[in-house]
């Protein structure tokens, strides 16, 4: 039975409406029930966002101090055992403790404004606290922020091999005596953490990125070492994936917890109707009587194809340009899905933008829409209208080129031909009317290439990516496009 404190039900009505916010914005997923809610957690059921936004939440909990890399091992499951024996749960870590991480991370994260940012000078990613940071000026060629109610600092610089030696040999020799410094020394990065007085950490890291060296230099008391953690086990070289709470168990587990600590009846949220995408799944019948049909894209040379869950994940028969695929690998919460296909080696294959689409920057999309009906590749343009999705859903972003039925999985192209999206959705213009006395024109939604790409590392692929490049002429960018989108078939 669950146990409820005091600091666990203000936790919950601090968090349930944001929460049940989020749970207005995704589709329905499979979820903890009521009586799974009491089993022991097993990190296997869930994704590697999910449990990379756990990761984050047992750092800022104090009981883990590692990367927010999604990869449950002993390391992270030590840590949730240390986060259960704060909570008073002794013994195997039930799953409503892992839903009630997740609560909390999230209201953290709401608070605090927490976010993975990339920062383009040194070509870092790190998680920021953008609500409550302020800017502390320049110290030589450091630039420094400070969060605004903690003692986590940051301070930011890129130099060259000299600098990066001198950087770490500062680190060292503050060092408190008798204790031992965390040190990594590879040929792109350098990592020096000590104890540098009572109560107090200094994280130093350095990554060699183009010619020269972005370090990060991260100091915070003992009480704030839970931020420190976090930040230090979030940084990347380049771009990262956002660290958020994506459609899942634990989102879509919250109402099953709640009514087990109100006591009242399980109850559910789901998205309002004027907000659900029109034709999720936006695949077409077309000709076929039996299925339907899709786009996609290649993604590897030996010809994977790339697509929406909804196109091709439970298909019995798959058909791409008329050759026989099959389904390989499936994400049902991000709604993608990874295609062999046969015969395709040789195949023209996509190439990634190696930062993520900005707000307002133009794109392309291309698909196959009512293929039964038209029949050809249809090429659209628009622009990235806002940098989240459906209920500020980050692993999606909204786009104004036009999507219609058939348009599902189709890359989302910036203006140099580089992958920046997935096509997944649009939203429902006849229910919004209803609902508004208003047609919106041209809302549609695509998956974030961040997110593709780390679905694709998941399975064993390796996205192949580009520095940001020119703009092309938008004929020769069409023809570019078709060389790698594909037609799906589904039976």
């Amino acid at each position: 039975m669950v146990r409820e404190t005091g600091s666990m039900r203000n936790t919950l009505e601090a968090a349930i409406c944001l929460i049940l916010a989020l749970l207005f914005g995704v589709s329905p997923v499979e979820a903890y029930t009521e009586e799974e809610l009491y089993l022991e957690f097993d990190a296997r059921n869930l994704s590697a966002a999910e449990k990379r936004f756990l990761q984050a939440g047992l750092a800022l909990s104090g009981t883990y101090n590692a990367m927010l890399d999604g990869a449950w091992g002993a390391g992270s499951q030590r840590a949730l055992e240390r986060y259960a024996v704060q909570n008073e749960i002794f013994g195997p870590v039930p799953n409503w403790l892992a839903t009630l991480l997740a609560v909390q991370t999230l209201d953290q994260f709401e608070k605090d404004g927490w976010e993975e940012r990339h920062l383009e000078t040194l070509d870092i990613s790190l998680l920021v606290p953008t609500k409550k940071i302020r800017d502390a000026g320049t110290s030589g060629s450091f630039a420094n922020l400070n969060h605004t109610e903690t003692s986590l600092a940051y301070s930011l610089t890129r130099g060259d091999a000299s600098q990066v030696g001198r950087l770490h040999a500062y680190t060292l020799d503050q060092a408190v005596a008798g204790t031992t410094p965390y040190e990594v020394r590879r040929s792109d990065v350098w990592i020096t953490s000590a104890r540098t007085g009572p109560g107090n950490s200094l994280y130093t890291r350095s990554d060699l990125r183009g010619r020269l060296w972005s370090t990060v230099m991260l100091s915070a008391s003992d009480a704030d070492g839970g931020q420190l953690a976090a930040v230090s086990g979030s940084i990347r070289p380049g771009s990262a994936p956002p660290v958020f709470l994506p459609p899942g168990k634990l989102t879509s587990g919250v109402s099953a917890l709640v009514a087990v600590l109100e006591d009242e009846p399980e109850h559910s949220s789901k998205r309002p109707s004027a907000m659900l995408p029109d034709g999720r799944p936006p695949a077409t019948n077309g000709s076929q009587s039996s299925g339907g049909s899709g786009t996609g894209f290649v993604v590897s040379p030996d010809g994977l194809v790339l697509t929406n869950y909804h196109v091709a994940g439970e298909c019995q028969l798959i058909e791409v340009d008329d050759h026989p695929a099959k389904l390989i690998a499936a994400d049902e919460g991000f709604d993608l899905a990874l295609l062999a296909v046969e015969g395709a080696s040789g195949w023209a294959s996509a190439v990634f933008a190696d930062n993520p689409a900005r707000l307002n920057s133009d794109v392309t999309i291309a698909g196959y829409p009512y293929a039964g009906l038209l029949g050809g590749l249809n090429v659209t343009r628009g622009t990235v209208a806002s940098l989240k999705g459906l209920g500020g859903d980050v692993s999606e972003m909204q786009i104004s080129a036009p999507v219609q039925p058939g348009n599902s999985g189709g890359p989302v192209v910036d203006a140099a031909g580089n992958v920046v999206g997935v096509v997944v959705a649009k939203l429902n213009a006849q229910v919004v009317a209803d609902a508004f006395g208003d047609i919106p024109q041209n809302v549609n939604f695509a998956i974030r290439g961040e997110i593709a790409k780390l679905f694709l590392f998941q399975n064993g692929v390796e996205p192949r990516e580009a520095d940001e490049a020119p703009g092309m002429n938008p004929v020769d960018l069409a023809e570019k496009v078709q060389g790698f989108t594909r037609f799906i078939t589904c039976y």
